[in-house]
């Protein structure tokens, strides 16, 4: 299970994580799969091997709460929409699930705002934003 989570994380994330300057700072095993957790002054990333489903998420240095790339896709579709391009009332946000590429390429473009939504002074705001919004989506 190692070498698919090496093979992911050297096609998709090594690049950004690396410019970024994330390190390691726990690699588990399990029974039936892997997670690595990597982080830099600003932000947390995890991947995760479970049974063959990798799994993309995210965090604050300042909280042990995750969030996965789909909710910060959605978070943020909400905020840079226009008033009238708000979602209406029982519209999806997300129609589908990201790819891996999805994820990397939104990681890259948007790694500033990913760093300013979870700094110290707002990610306890935003996490709560977050939450209301995982809390509210009709997937």
């Amino acid at each position: 299970m190692n070498e698919k989570l090496n093979e992911y994380l050297e096609k998709y994330f090594i690049q950004i994580l690396e410019i970024n300057e994330f390190k390691v700072i726990s690699s588990d095993l399990y029974k039936l799969g892997e997670s690595n957790i990597y982080s830099n002054n600003h932000l947390k990333f995890k991947l995760i091997n479970d049974r063959g489903i990798i799994e993309t998420s995210i965090s604050s240095i300042f909280s042990d709460l995750y969030f996965d790339f789909e909710l910060l896709y959605s978070y943020y579709l909400i905020k840079t929409k226009a008033g009238n391009d708000k979602p209406k009332f029982g519209d999806k946000i997300i129609n589908r699930r990201l790819s891996l590429e999805d994820i990397s390429l939104f990681f890259e473009k948007e790694y500033n705002l990913l760093k300013n939504i979870f700094e110290k002074d707002n990610y306890l705001n935003n996490e709560k934003e977050l939450l209301n919004i995982f809390n509210n989506l009709k997937l």
